[in-house]
C-alpha cells in the first residue's frame, strides 16, 4: 500500500461460471505502481452488472474506515454510471473519473440535447479535450473530457469520454490508472493465483478465498 493518503480508487467487476454457478465479483482497489490492490469486495448472487446500491455499499465500507477525503480520485468504466450513483458521489464530495458510453446524451442549460461524442468529433484523431463548462448528464452536472483514436483491429475511430466533477483538466491523466484494476484481475485469474481453478461454489466461501 501507499505509506500516506490520498488514494487513487477505482472499482471494477470481473466474472467467470464455474458449472453452473455463476461467480461475480465487484471490488474497490487501490492503484499503486502499476497494478492494483485490492481492499473491499462483495460477490454479487447474480449474473450481470452491479446497481448503485451495491456500489454504495463498498464505498460506504471504505469511507468508514479510512474517510472520504483519504480518495483522490475514484475511476471506473461505463459500467459504473448512472444518475443515482453520480449523485451520490457529488454529495459526499469524491472526485471522480468515470467513463460513459459514446451515445449518451448531454445538454447545456438552454441548449438541445446531443449524443456525447459530438463533443468531441473535431478534433484530430490521436487528440484530446476537456469541455471547460459543465454539462448536464441526466439531471446531474458534471464535466466532460474526451479522447478520440483508431482502431486499427476494426478500422473504426473510437472516443474515450469521461465524467469528472473535479480536477476536470486530469481527467484522462487520472483514467489511465483504473487499467491498474484490469492488471489485477489477470493477476489473480493467472500468474500463479489461478482463482479460476477453485472448485469452491458457496459464494460467502470464495469472498474469503
Amino acid at each position: 500500500m501507499p505509506d500516506e493518503p490520498p488514494y487513487m480508487l477505482s472499482m471494477d467487476r470481473t466474472n467467470w461460471m464455474f458449472g453452473k454457478t455463476d461467480i461475480n465479483i465487484l471490488m474497490l482497489s487501490v492503484c499503486y505502481k502499476g497494478v492494483a490492490i485490492p481492499l473491499i469486495w462483495k460477490l454479487l448472487p447474480k449474473r450481470g452488472n452491479s446497481n448503485a446500491k451495491e456500489r454504495k455499499d463498498i464505498l460506504d465500507t471504505y469511507i468508514q474506515f479510512f474517510g472520504s477525503q483519504s480518495i483522490k480520485a475514484f475511476m471506473a468504466d461505463r459500467e459504473f454510471i448512472g444518475e443515482e450513483w453520480f449523485e451520490d458521489l457529488i454529495r459526499q464530495k469524491i472526485p471522480f473519473y468515470i467513463r460513459i458510453r459514446n451515445n449518451m446524451m448531454v445538454h447545456r442549460h438552454g441548449e438541445p440535447p446531443i449524443k456525447a461524442f459530438w463533443l468531441f468529433n473535431n478534433i484530430k484523431t490521436g487528440s484530446y479535450k476537456h469541455c471547460g463548462k459543465l454539462y448536464y448528464l441526466g439531471k446531474k452536472l458534471v464535466y466532460l473530457s474526451g479522447a478520440k483514436s483508431f482502431n486499427k483491429t476494426t478500422g473504426k475511430v473510437e472516443f474515450t469520454i469521461i465524467a469528472s466533477f473535479n480536477e476536470h483538466d486530469q481527467a484522462l491523466i487520472n483514467y489511465k490508472e483504473r487499467w491498474q484494476i484490469e492488471t489485477m484481475f489477470r493477476a489473480m485469474k493467472s500468474s500463479g493465483f489461478n482463482i479460476e481453478d477453485t472448485q469452491l461454489t458457496d459464494l460467502e466461501r470464495i469472498a474469503n478465498y
